[in-house]
C-alpha cells in the first residue's frame, strides 16, 4: 500500500462545512498498526461508507499492487485458482453472507456503533 500511505499520514484538508466553522468531526481509528483520523460521516453513514469501500474502488482506485496487499488478507487459495479468489471479492463487495455476516457489514457496524473506533 506504500502509494496510499500518505493517505494515512497527511494532514487532510478540511473544507468548508455546513457547521460554519470549516472543520469535520473526525474519528481517530487504529488500524492495523497505523493510526488514522478519519471523517466521521464515512464511519457512520452506511451510504457514504459503501461508495468508497466499493468494488468500483477495488477495480478502478487501487493498483494492482495495492489489490495484491489486501488479497493476502482472503482465505489461501491454490496458486492456478484466482477465478476462486475473484469469485470472493465479488461476492464481498455485493455484501454476500459469509457464515457470520459479510466482513465488510460487519466492519461498517463496528465503525459506526463504537465511539472512536480501533481495529486491529
Amino acid at each position: 500500500m506504500d502509494s496510499l500511505d500518505h493517505m494515512l499520514t497527511d494532514p487532510l484538508e478540511l473544507g468548508p462545512c455546513g457547521d460554519g466553522h470549516g472543520t469535520r468531526i473526525m474519528e481517530d481509528c487504529l488500524l492495523g498498526g497505523t493510526r488514522v483520523s478519519l471523517p466521521e460521516d464515512l464511519l457512520e453513514d452506511p451510504e457514504i461508507f459503501f461508495d468508497v469501500v466499493s468494488f468500483s474502488t477495488w477495480q478502478e482506485v487501487l493498483s494492482a499492487s495495492q489489490r495484491e496487499h489486501l488479497q493476502q488478507f482472503l482465505p489461501r487459495f491454490p496458486e492456478d485458482c484466482t477465478e476462486q479468489q475473484g469469485e470472493l471479492i465479488l461476492a464481498l463487495f455485493r455484501g454476500e453472507n459469509f457464515r457470520f455476516g459479510n466482513p465488510l457489514h460487519i466492519a461498517q457496524k463496528l465503525f459506526r456503533d463504537t465511539p472512536s473506533t480501533f481495529m486491529q
